[in-house]
């Protein structure tokens, strides 16, 4: 048994815990183990520590090593308040972080007290620093330390040494979420979830079914990557591998056994590229009897195969989320999509007529942005949700460049970042904690002034819903007659007008009857706002 005392953890994530599973995390725990080492893994994301509590935690635990998953670069802020308690009261603990932050791995390296930035998959590696460790008790930037392909460290010089990068996992080696390994260490019940707190079952009536009653939900992964690389998109990972389909359906068996799962998240990134993969997919799950959503697909599945969303509902697929992002062809081809408007309207029809449950999800501001297109993508959404039978759900978010994308390169070389060092520290904290659809992060690359593309988010949120209650005689459904008008409507300051007309489909209307003067009047208080 090694001497090596190691811990595992995550950072908190956003304002409350998702019950994303910490793949990673448990992915390393179980590879360290079978190596021999005893690690534990401390899930800060789910259990929500405060600072006392993490400071007593790493004090206590005096590790030689911590590896610290950092999944997204708006994590910086924490993950370097995290770095900063452990090296207070454990100065010789050794620091690897590893995720998707690693693209900045300079600043984390300069900025914060990190010793090693894994740069792509932790699995392999994460046994060679141990290794490194234990013959030396360090991290030195010596020969061998240079033989560790896929990490960053300091070199004597204070100057960034990048090794080359290691292979990717085979397809075989991919792990799931280790359910096991967090009922050990941490929240179960933070990641087997009531499914019907999700939009993707309560639209579906089989998930009403009584055989179905107290059934929980699970997520699982059946991929790694994506076969484009759009330029806003926090991948820096290249590649695209399929697990086999046999450990995929081993894993749904196994929680339906375990924890009384009966319905599945499918948190893919890129799910069913792979024709043949899929096909027995279907065949495999539909004796099953489960219920799915998929969580991240390419129009291109249904482009490749029309039939592929009936043939998924036929298994138990309920929702699915494809990254549509906008309505113009010019801003579909900045994004390098590889996809055109036709592609994505016939992809929402296909849902729509299959039953299957979507959100359109879109990403506003990108370089070339102007009305025109966001005209063109209103007029898209339109057309791709009049008919629903619920009110359109959208997802609306600014466009957020994050490092290790090819949107945060256009900033530095055109000048919109400060490409210091601390000027790109500024921009990773700015960012800090914040989500794609907060305004208040987005550097303006557009073709339009900062008011009206603040405007654009709530014009499309509410010219799609008018259209959508037009088409259904001005009446919200039974199930969302508790939806929230999310735009700002107190303009008027004698009168709370938003008290007045708050969640009644009349507020709607009213908006629809005061026509162009109401958006003008939003744009002259955005105005107001960029003055102050």
């Amino acid at each position: 048994m090694s001497e090596a005392k190691i811990v595992l953890c995550n950072i908190a994530l956003r304002a409350t815990p998702d019950p994303f599973p910490p793949v990673a995390c448990t992915s390393l725990f179980n590879i360290l183990k079978k190596a021999g080492y005893s690690p534990l893994f401390y899930d800060i994301d789910a259990q929500r520590p405060d600072r006392a509590k993490i400071w007593q935690f790493f004090k206590d635990g005096q590790f030689n090593i911590v590896g610290i998953s950092a999944v997204v670069s708006t994590g910086y802020k924490y993950s370097k308040e995290l770095v900063k308690i452990i090296k207070a009261v454990s100065p010789h603990t050794k620091i690897i972080l590893g995720g998707n932050l690693a693209a900045a791995y300079e600043v984390i390296l300069k900025k914060c007290k990190v010793d090693i930035c894994a740069m792509g998959e932790g699995e392999k590696v994460i046994l060679q620093l141990v290794k490194h460790w234990e013959k030396y008790k360090d991290f030195l930037p010596n020969a061998d330390l240079y033989q560790i392909k896929g990490i960053a460290f300091l070199g004597p010089d204070n100057k960034c040494k990048v090794t080359e990068p290691e292979i990717l996992l085979d397809a075989e080696e991919i792990e799931q979420p280790d359910y096991g390994v967090i009922r050990q260490f941490s929240l179960i019940g933070k990641y087997i979830i009531d499914p019907m707190s999700r939009c993707d079952f309560i639209y579906d009536s089989r998930s009403y079914e009584a055989k179905r009653s107290g059934k929980k939900m699970a997520t699982i992964f059946t991929e790694k990557g994506c076969i484009n690389r759009c330029t806003f998109c926090h991948r820096w990972i290249k590649g695209y591998r399929v697990m086999p389909v046999q450990k995929v359906i081993n894993t749904i068996k196994e929680l339906m056994e375990k924890y009384n799962v009966g319905f599945f998240c499918i948190s893919d990134e890129c799910f069913g590229e792979n024709k043949e993969w899929l096909e027995e997919y279907i065949r495999l799950l539909k004796p099953l009897d489960v219920l799915f959503q998929i969580g991240g697909a390419r129009v291109s599945i249904i482009k490749k195969d029309p039939s592929i969303i009936h043939r998924l509902k036929n298994a138990g697929l309920t929702a699915i989320y494809f990254g549509m992002e906008s309505g113009s062809d010019r801003i579909l081809k900045m994004m390098d999509k590889n996809t055109t408007r036709k592609e994505n309207l016939e992809a929402a029809r296909i849902c729509a007529e299959a039953g299957v449950y979507t959100v359109i999800q879109l990403v506003l501001g990108m370089p070339g942005e102007n009305d025109q297109t966001i005209e063109e993508t209103i007029d898209f959404i339109k057309e791709a949700t009049g008919d629903l039978p619920y009110m359109p759900d959208l997802s609306i978010n600014y466009l957020q460049a994050l490092p290790g994308t090819p949107a945060y390169e256009f900033l530095l070389r055109e000048g919109f970042l400060v490409s210091t060092l601390e000027g790109q520290e500024d921009y990773l904290l700015k960012v800090a904690d914040t989500n794609a659809t907060e305004f208040s992060q987005y550097i303006n690359v557009s073709q339009e002034p900062l008011a009206k593309v603040k405007l654009w988010k709530e014009k499309i949120n509410l010219q799609c819903r008018i259209n959508w209650l037009k088409n259904h005689n001005w009446k919200l459904p039974k199930k969302q007659k508790g939806v929230e008008i999310k735009a700002n409507l107190k303009v008027f300051p004698a009168f709370n007008i938003r008290g007045f007309l708050k969640n009644k489909a009349f507020s709607y209307r009213f908006i629809y009857l005061m026509g162009d003067f109401f958006w003008r009047i939003l744009l002259f208080k955005n105005k107001l706002e960029f003055i102050r």
